[in-house]
């Protein structure tokens, strides 16, 4: 999935004025959206077993989404920026409602 944070998102407000950096949480409120598409993964059924940011994203910089399916409750991901990884981990679906995403 291919995506792009705009220099007018609201979280960006006096997020490191003059220097703004695009937070990770709304890189993970991206891939959770992501998850919840590709895979049907219920909202709110997702867990970050992991992550770690490895270099910033700006507003405005094109951003990929890789998912790899781990099992059948658990996926790793890597956030792209061209070909330099971003940031990486693992997400779990919530064990209380495996099977109970949309079909």
């Amino acid at each position: 999935m291919h995506g792009l944070i705009g220099p007018d998102h609201p979280a960006l407000a006096g997020h490191f004025p003059g220097n703004p950096v695009v937070p990770g949480v709304v890189l993970l409120t991206e891939l959770l959206r992501a998850v919840e598409e590709r895979l049907h993964w219920a909202s709110g059924a997702v867990m970050v077993t992991s992550v770690k940011f490895i270099q910033l994203l700006r507003p405005g910089e094109p951003f990929t989404l890789l998912l790899d399916r781990l099992s059948e409750g658990e996926v790793s991901f890597a956030v792209m920026r061209e070909n330099v990884r971003i940031a990486a981990g693992t997400l779990r679906r919530d064990g209380q409602v495996i099977g109970q995403g949309r079909p």
